[in-house]
């Protein structure tokens, strides 16, 4: 059997199990559940063997372990489910959601530059951006040889605190406007790219660049890679709806809404952790440059590797299909 014949002949079969499996209802017994399971299994044994190449096989592979979620729930652990969330279902999410990610990554950079280059042809602009007074006190700040010194006003806990509720706010903020495609997220990665741009060139343009980026970046390495990936979770958010494939709208929309949230929900602890180095330790400008650095550059390691190389491992297991 081609597999043209192949895909017109299940195609109907498999959209009913996608409309079923991604259904808030539920709409499949326990029975039909096993049922659906067995004819997917065959289906792809089939398929790896007559069409080893083609996506066929990685889409019959995904719903397969989408039906083996839903036939084997109630006898998986409580916590080797939640590992294997971690390990394997947001990098596999993050992995089919590239290009969202990828898109808010260029697109943030894009302003942070714009920021910057502003800046740098007029200062005011920086003072347009921040405001008079924040600028009126860095400058004073740095005068006196306290750059940073921002950070270092009020207690540990109540900047925690409130640091941590203002990044939550304004991230759940973005992701509700991911409704909006492209425009929603838009309206919040402009405004923070071009206060980053502007923020890190007002302390370069007056020569403690590098001493303000051993501080700001202790909190800023999770806290804009978190403002990254979750405005790349807000673009997922709206694709199932704008572009649904061969899915019907309203399911192509539940899928992408619900891989969208657990893309954020994964990022919700590193806001949390910004947000306690930012109250706890940014403030803290007697520590050694090395304990800064390693603090900055494990940060972003952890980013890379739980949101950049482990989700590529995944594109190439189970997405990318080996070449001939």
């Amino acid at each position: 059997m081609k597999e043209g014949i192949f895909i017109r002949k299940n195609k109907e079969k498999w959209q009913h199990y996608e409309e079923c499996l991604h259904s808030f209802k539920g709409s499949m017994s326990a029975e039909e559940l096993a049922t659906s399971y067995q004819e997917v299994l065959s289906d792809l044994a089939y398929a790896q063997t007559q069409f080893p190449n083609s996506r066929i096989v990685y889409y019959l592979n995904t719903m397969s372990k989408e039906l083996h979620e839903k036939v084997y729930a109630p006898r998986v652990n409580t916590f080797q489910h939640f590992m294997r969330m971690l390990t394997e279902e947001i990098p596999g999410i993050v992995a089919r959601a590239r290009f969202e990610l990828l898109l808010s990554l260029v697109l943030f950079s894009v302003f942070v530059l714009a920021g910057v280059i502003f800046s740098i042809r007029e200062e005011g602009y920086i003072t347009e951006v921040l405001g008079e007074r924040y600028v009126k006190m860095t400058l004073q700040n740095i005068a006196a040889g306290k750059p940073t010194d921002v950070y270092s006003g009020g207690s540990m806990l109540g900047s925690f605190l409130s640091i941590m509720e203002n990044n939550l706010w304004v991230t759940f903020k973005m992701y509700g406007c991911g409704v909006l495609p492209f425009i929603g997220p838009l309206l919040f990665i402009k405004p923070n790219g071009l206060m980053l741009g502007c923020f890190q060139s007002l302390f370069f343009l007056h020569g403690v660049g590098f001493q303000s980026m051993t501080a700001i970046w202790i909190h800023g390495a999770f806290e804009i890679s978190s403002l990254v990936i979750a405005a790349g979770a807000a673009f997922r958010l709206s694709r199932g709806w704008v572009f649904p494939g061969t899915y019907p709208r309203a399911v192509a929309f539940r899928r992408t809404g619900m891989e969208s949230i657990k893309i954020l929900a994964s990022v919700v602890p590193l806001f949390i952790v910004a947000a306690f180095f930012e109250g706890f330790i940014t403030r803290q400008v007697q520590y050694p440059l090395i304990v800064k650095l390693l603090l900055i550059f494990g940060s972003f390691s952890f980013i890379i590797f739980y949101y950049v190389v482990m989700p590529y491992r995944y594109y190439r297991k189970y997405i990318k299909m080996p070449q001939k």
